[in-house]
């Protein structure tokens, strides 16, 4: 037979609209055909994603169809019954033969793929011979898609570029909700087409400080506990009078608090609505209760609803930062060529005013309302502007205090013990305050980006957008020497060590051990002592029957017989890691915390924890390593 021209477009049965066309193989199909072919190919076999169907050629039954190349009675006279071969095209719309899904288009991206397979991450529903197929991301699966989840009316959550997310569950309360947003209070990382997303509170829900610890424990309340000075580990304020004391009323056991920042003699917590305290020591600049003397807003603002609110704080030696979180407040436009900054209207009750601000000027002095509210700004009817400014306030002596740079664009902060570092949300890192040893000369590490610094002691450390670890500062200890391992989450710097948590959730401290705040806890284990296991008796013993024994189980190597030490696996769920001075604390997937290393002023000392002295350090410091303390669900 001839070959022909490709059949019309399939009619009827739900397929009018010309989008699919079947391209022949072989046979001569003529006009009245195209009915027969549209019931053989739904009643016919398929035969290696292909419809074979029979028609009549020539008589007087011509195009009918017929039964097989044998049949030489139905056509007739002057009749053939011949065969043809249906190949339905990739993207016309109609799923059919061996075609996984079919969504009218031969793009990729869009769940179904330009062969006509359903794409990873997503899932295809609806397609027949005669309906198209929809396809829709899939939540919980563990591909995290950045793009194309969009319709042009509705999206799914896990493709937002902000707040998208994938850890492979539907759970909420982990990070990633079970709409695949990414929850209040964690950042999620690594996430792929090919891989999920790791989810981590970024909320301090334990911190670290030089001699004493906070949390927020499974109440949302603060708790402190070590060195007590200056009132820094109070947390009944009501009923303590004098200068360190909170003013009275400032304090209320329904404040629900979601993060702590543990400094050298002071400590600053946010509340849920993001206002914050501060309390302790009353050092060069007052810290007092979060409304006396921390920045305040302009009078309109202080008059009616009170000081700023907060996304972030950190507390170094005598000095906080944080990063505001405030929708409420713009800033005046920068004064152009020929104008004059003016704070004419800044006496006056109007909500806004007009006058403009010096160029590069991002002092509060400038702040304005935003004029579509009178309190908060209503989103759903007006869009707020972005204001994510950092503010530093306390101890000035290096600059810590002053010199950060004017930008509205902060993710996240940090406060070292003389020097403060951030992160914007475009990557970019900055450090500012003491360089003695360059700790606030940050490495050029472009076209990478910054995800996270931390500030150290005298040194500092930053992960990259692919998960490297830099160090720069100070070195003689080694906290600048990392290991060489890359995927890293997050970081923290102590005075003279730093902890990282890797992709695998394992801990790595390095740097200086004098106290063993770099003996991280591990899952129970043995008492080793060269290859020498120690055994306990479990049974037997008695006349006639012979003892039975395996090996101790231990937590740390205080339940061990000396010379045998505790060995175990390594554990693999940590989710925070906080560094002092000679002290760490981490928290686990379980809200669990663990405190290791010197216990001289009891900061280890987890409250209701249990304790175990693990050994001594050079200078006498008992070291110990406490669990048994668990913190409030991340907020």
């Amino acid at each position: 037979p001839t070959i022909s021209p490709p059949l019309p477009s399939l009619p009827s049965l739900g397929m009018m609209g010309g989008r699919g066309s079947a391209h022949r193989r072989q046979g001569t199909l003529s006009g009245r055909a195209v009915l027969v072919a549209v019931c053989a190919l739904l009643c016919v076999e398929g035969v290696r994603g292909q419809i074979r169907y029979y028609f009549c050629q020539g008589g007087a039954q011509d195009s009918l169809s017929c039964q097989g190349l044998a049949d030489t009675i139905t056509c007739g006279t002057g009749g053939t019954c011949i065969e043809d071969i249906y190949v339905d095209p990739c993207g016309n719309g109609f799923r059919l033969q061996t075609e996984e899904c079919d969504d009218g288009n031969s793009a990729d991206g869009d769940g179904c793929s330009s062969t006509c397979t359903v794409e990873r991450g997503w899932m295809c529903e609806g397609g027949s011979s005669s309906t198209i197929d929809v396809c829709s991301v899939v939540c919980g699966d563990g591909f995290s898609l950045a793009t194309g989840c969009c319709d042009g009316i509705t999206c799914s959550w896990e493709c937002n570029p902000s707040y998208g997310c994938d850890d492979g569950n539907t759970v909420a309360g982990d990070g990633c909700s079970d709409t695949c947003s990414i929850e209040s209070g964690f950042e999620c990382w690594g996430g792929s087409d090919s891989s999920p997303d790791t989810c981590l509170c970024t909320r301090n829900m334990v911190s670290a400080g030089f001699t004493h610890t906070c949390g927020v424990n499974s109440n949302y309340q603060i708790e402190c506990w070590g060195n007590p000075e200056n009132n820094k580990t109070k947390n009944d304020f009501n009923v303590i009078n004098g200068a360190f004391a909170w003013p009275e009323g400032s304090w209320s056991r329904q404040d629900i608090f979601v993060t702590v920042a543990a400094g050298a003699e002071h400590n600053c917590a946010l509340k849920y609505d993001g206002f914050m305290v501060c309390w302790g020591w009353i050092g060069p600049s007052l810290l007092g209760d979060g409304r006396m003397f921390l920045p305040p807003a302009p009078d309109w603002e202080r008059n009616s609803d009170g000081g700023f609110t907060w996304a972030y704080v950190q507390s170094g030696f005598g000095f906080s930062c944080g990063v505001m979180d405030e929708a409420r407040f713009q800033y005046r436009p920068a004064c152009q060529e020929g104008e004059v900054a003016g704070l004419t209207c800044a006496e006056t009750s109007k909500d806004r005013c007009l006058s403009c601000r010096p160029p590069n000027n991002w002092s509060v002095d400038w702040l304005e309302r935003h004029p579509c509210h009178l309190s908060f700004v209503d989103q759903a009817t007006c869009t707020a502007p972005h204001n994510k400014t950092a503010l530093c306030w306390g101890e000035t002596f290096y600059g810590q205090g002053y010199q950060f740079p004017v930008r509205s664009d902060w993710s996240t902060i940090d406060s070292g013990s003389y020097h403060a570092c951030g992160v914007t949300e475009g990557g970019d890192g900055y450090c500012w305050g003491n360089d003695l040893y360059g700790q606030s000369r940050v490495p050029r590490i472009a076209p990478r980006k910054w995800v996270q610094i931390t500030a150290g002691g005298s040194h500092t450390c930053g992960i990259d957008d692919h998960q490297m670890i830099h160090c720069w500062g100070r070195g003689l200890e080694g906290q600048t020497d990392p290991p060489c391992e890359d995927a890293w989450l997050r970081l923290d710097a102590g005075t003279l060590h730093t902890c990282g948590i890797r992709k695998d959730l394992s801990l790595v401290c390095w740097g200086s051990n004098q106290a063993g705040q770099c003996n991280i806890p591990h899952l129970r284990g043995q008492c080793i002592y060269q290859s020498e296991v120690q055994m306990v008796q479990v049974g037997g013993g008695t006349p006639g029957v012979a003892a039975v024994f395996e090996p101790f189980q231990c937590e740390t190597h205080a339940d061990c017989t000396s010379p045998k030490r505790c060995e175990g696996e390594v554990k693999k769920d940590w989710t925070q890691v906080t560094a002092g001075e000679v002290h760490t604390c981490a928290t686990d997937l379980g809200r669990n915390v663990y405190c290791w290393g010197s216990d001289l002023q009891g900061q280890v000392s987890l409250p209701g924890g249990t304790n175990a002295v693990v050994g001594t350090a050079p200078n006498g410091q008992p070291m110990v390593q406490s669990r048994g303390y668990v913190t409030a669900q991340c907020l």
